[in-house]
């Protein structure tokens, strides 16, 4: 007898049940990355005794990476779905070129953000009217932070093409332990080395290149078409165009509230 899809599950028993566990992973691996920046303020106002400057400077820093973090979460949303209709279909070819494809759009997208956090730091965060006091430690905090960002888009990758066939655990548990962590980085660098933003921003690029090697090697090792294979490696130029046209509509939805909080700020 054939091994089943893990989809199929969707077709047998209780819907309401099938979603519900399905849906509960995939929505708290979204809340736990917009978590990093919130665990960086607190412990960073707890471990200093002089913390207004870094958690102010930390804290303002918060709409642009919720806007940033948001985007990559749409981004991986659309590789999900073109995953999951292909996947569905039992078109293997489609799955392995937009699994292909969408790995090499996610490192290019995050490598974009990255460039424009960290060369256009200062002018963003004086558009949004940070604080003179605070202005120089948020350039600082925002240009480490943004180092992560192509692992974070490497990450919602990996989660998109995992959760499209039915393993939404994973990505969380893996999430899960980069927060947790996070955590203990923040402290030891804060406590122990006397780091304040430099401190906290380092452990979240760490900890969110950890859950990104995670996820890939989990796919590298996954059986079914949407395992990742180098040795086969292209690029479609149709695949793009269809993961472009829902990932990019989907992030900016998810962005659209950080961008009306830009528009209040200003």
């Amino acid at each position: 007898m054939p091994a089943k899809n893990k989809i199929g599950s969707f077709t047998e028993g209780s819907l309401y049940k099938s979603i519900l566990f399905f849906s509960l992973p995939l929505m708290a691996s979204q809340i736990l990355q917009v978590l990093f920046n919130i665990s960086d303020v607190i412990i960073v106002g707890k471990g200093i005794a002089d913390s207004t400057v870094p958690v102010g400077a930390v804290g303002s820093t918060s709409t642009l990476l919720t806007l940033f973090t948001g985007f990559l979460i749409g981004l991986g949303a659309g590789i999900n779905v073109k995953v999951a209709q292909y996947l569905g279909a039992n078109k293997d070819d489609d799955v392995k070129k937009t699994v292909n494809t969408a790995l090499i759009l996610s490192v290019c997208m995050g490598l974009i953000i990255f460039a424009a956090s960290f060369f256009f730091a200062r002018g963003m965060l004086e558009l949004l009217k940070t604080k003179d006091e605070l202005l120089d430690k948020a350039v600082i905090y925002l240009k480490i932070y943004s180092c992560g960002m192509p692992a974070m888009a490497i990450f919602n990758y990996g989660n998109g093409v995992l959760s499209a066939a039915g393993d939404t655990k994973r990505p969380l548990i893996y999430l899960t332990i980069s927060g947790l962590l996070n955590i203990a980085l923040n402290l030891f660098f804060v406590l122990r080395c006397g780091l304040d933003v430099e401190g906290v921003a380092l452990a979240s690029v760490i900890t969110q290149y950890l859950s990104a090697i995670a996820v890939t090697v989990r796919l590298l090792n996954v059986k079914g078409a949407h395992k990742l294979e180098f040795k086969s490696f292209s690029v479609d130029k149709k695949k793009t165009g269809e993961i472009l046209g829902l990932g990019i509509p989907a992030g900016l939805q998810n962005a659209v509230f950080s961008v009306a909080n830009m528009f209040n700020q200003v």
